[in-house]
């Protein structure tokens, strides 16, 4: 899928890394040459395509490529500015489906109604997103009340994983963490410490936050 990412802070930059790891073919608008410069450097890859402007701008959008954009995803720290570009994508250039990043959450039905086709709240959904969770929140909040500190999460293995091609035996997990199932294409694999970890592979780990964010970066590491 042809994405376009408009805003490159925090967000957008995990966003664009997590898509194009899954081969999506990635366009990210930043007005900030600093902030643009810097992820530039640091998200080399041949799916993601990089410009520096206002992503609320017609002809910078034009410039960025979003006649060829199937999705738009407007990430700024400025809801204006998200909606804007939502709505221009949608009007102007056609884009089927755009999704908006809502700092206060009381926008979202004011988005809605103004033709935004997702609106997330980034107090709550935008973190997940980050982190690559997956829509665990009735577990997670099980978990949390119980236990404290226990958690799921979801991880791509990545081309470059140092865990690529390994069993889990060998991985050498962290006392309290398990490997949950191993999705691989429409399989869902209930793993033993012979299973081998394939790029592409999604892993559903539970364990407590801190090894879950260690682990899951190994996964993910390029």
């Amino acid at each position: 899928m042809r994405i376009m990412i408009i805003g490159g802070g925090k967000v957008g930059y995990y966003l664009a890394k997590t898509l194009a790891a899954e081969h999506h073919s990635i366009m990210v608008v930043e007005s900030d040459p600093v902030r643009c410069q810097r992820i530039v450097r640091e998200l080399n890859s041949k799916y993601i395509e990089f410009t520096c402007g206002d992503g609320t701008v017609m002809h910078i959008l034009e410039e960025a490529g979003i006649l060829r954009a199937e999705t738009l995803i407007a990430v700024t720290g400025r809801d204006q500015n998200n909606l804007a570009a939502c709505q221009l994508a949608k009007s102007c250039f056609g884009v089927k489906m755009t999704i908006a990043r809502v700092n206060n959450p009381k926008n979202i039905r004011v988005f809605e109604k103004l033709g935004v086709d997702s609106v997330v709240s980034s107090t709550d959904r935008i973190a997940g997103i980050i982190n690559q969770e997956l829509d665990w929140s009735e577990v997670n909040l099980l978990f949390k009340a119980r236990t404290g500190g226990v958690r799921i999460r979801e991880a791509l293995v990545s081309a470059g994983s140092p865990l690529r091609g390994r069993r889990l035996a060998e991985l050498g997990l962290p006392q309290g963490l398990i490997i949950v199932s191993v999705l691989r294409g429409s399989e869902a694999i209930i793993p033993n410490g012979e299973t081998t970890l394939e790029p592409g592979d999604y892993v559903v780990a539970m364990g407590g936050a801190e090894q879950l964010a260690e682990v899951c970066d190994a996964f993910t590491r390029e």
